[in-house]
């Protein structure tokens, strides 16, 4: 339900004003359709660019002729750069603004993606790739914040939309990569689906160029408010003063450092957010391998072990990762986001215990149902809450930072999960090291229990330094 915008016109002077205007809003325009749909495009890129490379390496090795070290460090790149750079995306993005790096990270996939493809060798693919982690960087650290400043509270847990267009992105490139592989190409594979990827980044890019405004808030919060005021104007339908001219910023937000804004995020009111968002969001990408590494197994099991048939079989599989992914923002809405998170974790044990246990003796109704379900479950919960809470959980001078912060945490889980799994897979056997991986949503299931922050009962600041009332009866922080 919308509330009826006031008779007489809401000034714009601070960042709190922009979030007045929008929770006042009697609606939207065309354009903010636009502003869903070309951010969650970033998220729909970025998903299908980590999904070219891998649904076409096997051709791309056998063309380059590429040794295990060098096939590793092609494959690892990206994530191992991401790492590093999504806290410095999002404290750019903190100070230069959102647009600026959104667009960056799309010039940087075009350029990654030409090397890649143009000149094709092993020291030019790195290259590729760094520049592709740079760009995963500055584009997922900041288009989730980007959102998030766009919504009024009641649809904060659209945010989980995201983990859908996942799912959507990489169906997508692998549909696409048997279409074109039926068509002879053989071993280029590699390079038409690297091709496509650089092709959605440049349209996608030119899209957000023309019809992306910058965040209000991120404006506001500078000072910039006549920006702010014509950017409400552009997207909701709601009636606000035209400011005579600029005003100062409440605090020179602009130069508050990254260190700065580490012991702000890690101190005080902020803390529990900070923890939750991270643990959580580190223990999905943990979580995820246990049954990642084994549906490439299932599929050749099922479905035969030829390119088409595997591919076919994973895209089955995503079906329902999309399921659970467009479904978590109503599940979000019902349940909120930290308690669908947790009744996900939970799930996901029993499912990750059942499989470890019964490994060898699944009959192939259960082989198909658990995997099905984990990621049912997985995308319905655990896998987009982390960054919608991060993206939630601060004031605007924060908000970047903290999603840069979070999705550290979940790639660093994904390379442990990377690194760890086939290790116990050599010591203790499939059972062993998928009940091992267990331990990962069990302490999500912990954490989203017992660091209670709700951003549905208690919103970030709306300014920097500001403090928004803590819910009466809110426990203390748990250490």
């Amino acid at each position: 339900m919308t509330t009826t915008s006031p008779a007489t016109p809401l000034p714009v002077r601070s960042e709190a004003d922009v979030v007045e205007a929008i929770e006042a809003s009697r609606g939207t325009t065309g354009r903010m359709r636009w502003v869903w749909v070309l951010a969650l495009g970033g998220i729909f890129f970025e998903a299908y660019s980590s999904a070219a490379l891998g649904s076409a390496l096997d051709a791309l090795n056998r063309q380059l002729a590429l040794t295990p070290l060098e096939l590793s460090v092609v494959t690892s790149t990206s994530m191992l750069v991401a790492l590093l750079l999504c806290p410095v995306a999002g404290r750019l993005s903190d100070r230069w603004g959102r647009l600026p790096m959104i667009l960056l990270a799309k010039v940087l996939a075009v350029v990654s993606t030409v090397l890649a493809i143009a000149w094709p060798s092993f020291e030019l693919l790195v290259v590729s790739r760094v520049l592709a982690g740079a760009s995963w960087a500055l584009d997922f650290a900041v288009v989730m914040a980007y959102i998030a400043e766009w919504l009024p509270r009641r649809h904060q847990g659209r945010l989980n939309r995201w983990q859908g267009m996942w799912y959507v992105a990489t169906t997508s490139n692998l549909l696409l990569t048997v279409a074109v592989y039926s068509l002879g190409v053989g071993d280029d594979i590699w390079r038409w689906s690297l091709a496509s990827a650089g092709v959605i980044a440049a349209l996608l890019g030119v899209a957000q160029w023309f019809l992306l405004p910058e965040s209000p808030r991120w404006l506001a919060a500078r000072g910039r408010v006549r920006e702010a005021a014509r950017a409400l104007r552009t997207v909701y339908v709601v009636d606000v003063e035209q400011p005579d001219a600029d005003v100062p910023p409440a605090r020179d937000v602009v130069q508050v450092t990254g260190m700065q804004g580490m012991a702000e995020m890690f101190g005080g009111r902020y803390r529990r957010r900070t923890l939750l968002a991270s643990i959580t969001f580190m223990m999905q990408g943990l979580e995820y391998y246990a049954i990642g590494w084994y549906l490439p197994i299932i599929a050749l099991q099922l479905f035969g072990e030829g390119f088409v048939a595997a591919t076919l079989g994973a895209v089955l599989f995503n079906v329902f990762g999309i399921i659970g992914g467009f479904g978590s923002t109503r599940v979000a809405a019902a349940l909120r986001i930290r308690r669908s998170m947790q009744i996900g974790f939970a799930g996901v044990t029993v499912l990750i215990v059942l499989l470890g246990l019964f490994f060898h003796t699944l009959p192939t109704w259960a082989a198909i149902a658990i995997p099905a379900a984990f990621l049912l479950l997985h995308s319905a919960g655990p896998a987009p809450g982390g960054a919608s809470l991060a993206a939630l959980a601060y004031p605007s001078h924060l908000r970047a930072l903290g999603s840069g912060v979070t999705n550290t945490a979940g790639s660093t889980g994904a390379a442990i999960g990377l690194f760890v799994f086939p290790l116990l897979l050599a010591t203790v056997g499939p059972q062993g090291a998928i009940l091992a991986t267990a331990i990962a949503p069990a302490i999500g299931f912990v954490a989203s229990t017992v660091l209670r922050w709700d951003p549905e009962r208690e919103p970030a600041a709306t300014v920097a330094g500001e403090g928004a009332p803590v819910t009466a009866g809110e426990p203390p922080l748990v250490h």
